[in-house]
């Protein structure tokens, strides 16, 4: 224990760090004895030492258990101690109660227990990790991913939230054997919540969750649940060791097995070579004598032999004759079959080819007509769609003039305006001179100005309404165009969709049809070729048989290669039209597969003209809100007008009232 002494020293010198002497002699009493426990307990830890000791139980020595109760420990001091003891594999049992750890601490914990995996023992209590969620969430997560641990002690303030992360972390755990809960506030939603995890949890044996505020039937649910894990842990042992007992027995009983089963085998095999020792001096004999017998035997059948051998060849001679003329009757019959059949299929093959040109013929200029039909009507759209765009500009033009009109009509009003404040203004002059006849003047233009400006509101209002009128009749109209023209796109889209999948499925028949006689024309191929493949086998056999009548079948022989040449001519000039016709149906195909494609090409043509009209629509609608917003602004600003000339009007009224009665009582003093 000499090395965890000298290489905390080192560290410290090396770091430039004062070392703690009640750690050092803690370190030294350790490495005297032979102990394997560090206890530091009551010991307070600065960080730096923290950090040398991480270092120090980092290099796996022969500590198993680190007690560090009531240390007084920082949080950065607890994770640089931890960040050590992850990497260590040595240490059983880990102490920290009684420190005070909070958010930051119990992350570091979490984070030990999923690098971890040879820790046993974890005391945690008296500590402060349950008051955060988010960092007992961490430890929750750590405790599920860790697989060593078997003794957890928790007394750290966990409320029913912490309880319910604990429920899931024992649902995944399958190593925790006891747990400590004692002094927590885990409530009845925690204690249910243990209960249900407990129902599928089988490792916990022992549970201690008193001073929890816990009713008594959870409790006893949860001690229940405990006792089950036990007895299923105790039944599980006892089934392990005697399966270990009865597989012992069983490898012993193999072993005796096997050595009965080798004395057994080599007792046969000492047998067997003794049989066989026996039967190779018998087999000796018998073959000796055999051999003496065939021999005579072998004379006598050779001379009865040749005696057959002499009948026999004159007879096959004579037969061997009549056969071959009559093979070469029969081949030459095939032969002219076989030409004919041939000839009678090359003009029925050309005669289909003919027609089948034809055809094609015919359905590439129908395609070639409905392609030029299509092109017009996508003309024809577009026209539509050019009308509908210039009917958007002169709509455009005609509210823009509207605008015009409507601000020059508001310039001429206030131009009006200032001219009436101005008359106002040198009548008010007049007044000061002129008393009763002024002021009966005065209220007759009042009322008269009263009218003009009310018939002028109203002639106004007029030109609103009619305005507000035209703009509806104008949505109406655009939103019918934009009907039609989408009624209109639907249905050339459907139509054209029918016309395609009708020339689709015409082709695909005409494909078929025209695979399906491929193929015969293939087996018809075959067939011939494997007649001729026979006839040329039976003429290879009359020539090795007939070796001593070439000379007279000479002639017949050259007529029949001749036959032969000129059937092969023939085989191979159909086999050349063949693959023009195959070429020529591939040429079709891909014929087909371009119109496909143009096909889809005015689709997406169509798609995309159809996208350009509705973002138009949309930005003439925009186009539309913002002038109905902005004679709504004018409105507002007309009837802000009205009730300023009112006020002013009103104000006016009471001057001229207070200055008239302002007269008549001078005039009423002035007598006296």
């Amino acid at each position: 224990m000499d090395e965890t002494f000298t290489l905390f020293v080192r560290l410290c010198k090396e770091h430039g760090i004062i070392a703690q002497e009640s750690i050092i002699n803690r370190l030294r009493e350790l490495s005297h004895g032979s102990e394997t426990v560090l206890d530091l307990s009551n010991h307070t830890l600065t960080i730096e030492t923290c950090a040398v000791l991480g270092k120090v139980i980092a290099h796996d020595l022969a500590v198993t258990s680190v007690l560090l109760s009531d240390c007084m420990l920082d949080e950065e001091g607890a994770k640089l101690l931890l960040a050590g003891l992850a990497e260590n594999t040595v240490v059983r049992v880990l102490d920290l109660r009684g420190n005070n750890l909070r958010q930051v601490a119990t992350v570091a914990i979490g984070n030990f227990l999923k690098k971890n995996q040879t820790l046993e023992a974890l005391f945690l209590e008296w500590n402060s990790i349950g008051i955060w969620e988010s960092s007992f969430l961490v430890f929750c997560e750590g405790l599920s991913f860790n697989s060593s641990l078997q003794h957890l002690d928790l007394n750290n303030k966990i409320d029913h939230t912490g309880a319910k992360e604990l429920a899931i972390m024992l649902r995944n755990n399958n190593t925790l054997h006891t747990l400590d809960l004692r002094w927590n506030n885990l409530g009845l939603v925690g204690g249910r919540a243990l209960v249900d995890a407990l129902r599928q949890n089988t490792s916990i044996v022992k549970i201690d969750a008193s001073g929890n505020n816990i009713p008594r039937d959870v409790m006893t649910s949860l001690e229940n649940e405990a006792i089950h894990n036990e007895d299923k842990v105790r039944l599980s042992t006892n089934t392990y060791v005697k399966t270990k007992t009865l597989s012992k027995e069983i490898d012993f009983l193999k072993s005796e097995n096997k050595q009965q089963l080798v004395q057994f085998l080599n007792e046969m095999e000492l047998k067997n070579s003794q049989m066989n020792v026996c039967n190779d001096s018998n087999k000796k004999t018998i073959n000796h004598l055999q051999e003496t017998l065939d021999e005579r035997k072998s004379a006598l059948n050779a001379l009865r032999a040749k005696l057959d051998l002499s009948e026999t060849s004159l007879q096959l001679s004579d037969e061997k004759l009549k056969d071959q003329t009559l093979l070469l009757e029969i081949s030459r019959k095939e032969n002219v079959e076989i030409s004919t059949k041939f000839e009678n299929q090359i003009k029925q093959e050309r005669e289909q080819r003919s027609q089948l040109e034809n055809k094609l013929h015919y359905e590439l200029e129908d395609t070639q007509d409905k392609m030029n039909e299509y092109r017009t009507k996508l003309i024809e759209v577009e026209r539509k769609y050019t009308m509908q765009s210039d009917q958007v500009t002169s709509l455009k033009q005609q509210v823009a003039e509207l605008k015009s009109e409507h601000s020059v009509v508001l310039l001429d009003y206030d131009t009006r305006m200032e001219k009436e404040r101005k008359a106002w203004n040198e009548e008010m002059k007049s007044l000061k001179s002129t008393h009763a006849s002024e002021v009966v003047e005065l209220r007759s233009r009042m009322e008269e100005i009263r009218k003009s400006e009310e018939a002028r509101n109203s002639n106004m209002r007029m030109r609103q309404d009619a305005l507000a009128n035209e703009l509806s009749e104008l949505n109406a109209k655009l939103v019918q165009e934009r009907s039609n023209h989408d009624d209109e796109l639907r249905l050339q889209r459907a139509r054209l969709k029918e016309e395609e999948q009708a020339q689709a499925s015409q082709l695909q028949e005409k494909i078929r049809s025209l695979m399906s006689e491929n193929s015969e024309n293939l087996k018809q191929i075959s067939l011939s070729s494997s007649k001729l493949e026979e006839a040329h086998a039976t003429k290879v056999a009359t020539d090795i048989e007939l070796d001593g009548v070439r000379r007279i079948l000479n002639t017949v022989q050259r007529q029949l290669s001749n036959k032969d040449a000129d059937t092969e001519e023939k085989i191979n000039h159909g086999r050349q039209e063949l693959n023009k016709r195959i070429e020529q149906l591939m040429h079709d195909s891909t014929q087909c597969s371009v119109l496909r494609e143009k096909v889809t090409c005015l689709e997406k043509r169509l798609a995309d003209q159809a996208a350009s009209n509705k973002d138009s629509l949309q930005e003439k609608e925009k186009i539309i809100d913002h002038l109905k917003e902005q004679l709504r602004m004018t409105k507002s600003e007309m009837e802000r007008v009205k009730e300023d000339e009112l006020l002013r009007a009103t104000s006016l009224q009471n001057a001229i009232l207070s200055y008239v009665q302002g007269v008549k009582k001078s005039s009423s003093t002035s007598p006296k």
